[in-house]
């Protein structure tokens, strides 16, 4: 699923270079990410249940997309993608932003793969439920942290 989002990314911001060049991108993304996204997702994976959260979540939304990124990067610039700077700014958003949903998602016990994992079909009918909590949850946290009782002094 990964490189159905992320591909467009490459495809949209080289499109100024021409069609040809465009789509030579988005192929190269969608294979980058076909080799890659299946050991992304076992780290995620592995890091779910880690303790304290915010450690986990510091090591999925900037230590390990950096290190995906600068794959990438270097992937597109062998390649000799135009217009990378652009490609790799949207794609290293979409990449935090979708690594801590997938964390969010399996700390839910969605998208996990192997004895712990259930059919893709069963991930997607949950998958409405995981989006609302996604959203929701940061704000009931803040909302919760807001409105609790304070010690008094």
């Amino acid at each position: 699923m990964s490189a159905v989002y992320r591909a467009p990314i490459f495809f949209l911001t080289t499109l100024k270079a021409g069609w040809r060049q465009a789509l030579g991108a988005m192929l190269i993304e969608t294979s980058f990410r076909a080799i890659t996204s299946g050991f992304y997702g076992a780290i995620t994976q592995a890091l779910r249940k880690m303790e304290p959260p915010w450690l986990a979540i510091l090591i999925i939304v900037v230590l390990a997309p950096a290190v995906v990124q600068v794959l990438e990067a270097g992937v597109h610039w062998i390649r000799g993608t135009p217009h990378l700077a652009a490609g790799i700014v949207v794609s290293t958003i979409v990449t935090a932003i979708g690594s801590l949903f997938n964390w969010y998602a399996m700390r839910k016990g969605t998208f996990l793969t192997g004895d712990e994992g259930e059919s893709l079909l069963a991930d997607l009918k949950n998958l409405p439920r995981v989006i609302f909590g996604f959203l929701s949850d940061p704000i009931i946290g803040v909302w919760n942290w807001i409105a609790r009782p304070r010690g008094k002094s």
